[in-house]
């Protein structure tokens, strides 16, 4: 299943090619998360030192960790982040999170369906990768990039757990969708990943939050599960 949302929200995310600009004191951040839009945020925070404040983001996601990377660069630079319409997975987990204040439009899509752990790759995952190789019929290779691939994930998870206690927001968040009850759900109806609501999202350890009448709802061409921590 996981599988499955990754390739999807990964059509999502590539569907729109990331674009970034400044207009005065704000930063647009538009698509997947990648590290030459990530950089191009970092130059022009540079370029006009303290005088940008905002950024605002429309991102189905991208790279955990390129997800933290620019969560990090928001964090440094004390941004506010702003979701105007769309905001899932990395961008969710990472960049809204960091934000100094974080702004929700009244029909901003926000979710989650997974932490860096849930990114694991699968033996056939590794399999593809050696496929049409040299290597692809060698063990010690399959073992080799298995290993790797393993490592890859802890350390983005460590990473991330790090960051969550450095920003005193229950890591819990990324993971609480995986329930077996809520899996359950998300087969039944369709569910692309969850969502909560503004007083799950404060008793998580989330702050800032700055919204006119936003309240998660059922989106057709994005539906996802509404957890209500408080009921």
């Amino acid at each position: 299943m996981l599988k499955h949302i990754f390739l999807l929200l990964l059509g999502i995310a590539c569907s729109a090619q990331a674009k970034v600009k400044q207009d005065g004191d704000i930063i647009y951040y538009q698509g997947q998360l990648n590290q030459a839009d990530n950089q191009r945020v970092e130059e022009l925070l540079s370029y006009d030192t303290g005088l940008i404040t905002r950024l605002v983001i429309t991102s189905g996601g991208g790279n955990v960790d390129l997800g933290m990377d620019l969560a990090e660069i928001v964090r440094k630079n004390h941004l506010d982040v702003e979701v105007p319409k769309f905001c899932f997975s990395s961008c969710a987990n990472y960049v809204f999170m960091a934000g100094d204040v974080k702004l929700l439009g009244k029909d901003a899509i926000l979710g989650w369906h997974g932490d860096a752990a849930s990114a694991k790759w699968s033996d056939e995952d590794i399999r593809d990768m050696l496929k049409d190789t040299p290597e692809q019929n060698n063990p010690e290779a399959f073992t080799q990039l298995r290993a790797e691939y393993d490592q890859r994930v802890v350390t983005s998870h460590n990473r991330e757990v790090a960051l969550y206690q450095a920003w005193g927001i229950d890591h819990k968040l990324l993971t609480m969708g995986h329930a077996p009850g809520l899996v359950q759900q998300a087969r039944e109806h369709g569910y692309r990943g969850w969502t909560f609501t503004l007083s799950s999202l404060k008793l998580l350890g989330v702050k800032g939050l700055d919204y006119t009448d936003w309240q998660p709802k059922q989106n057709s061409s994005f539906p996802l599960l509404i957890l209500d921590l408080s009921a």
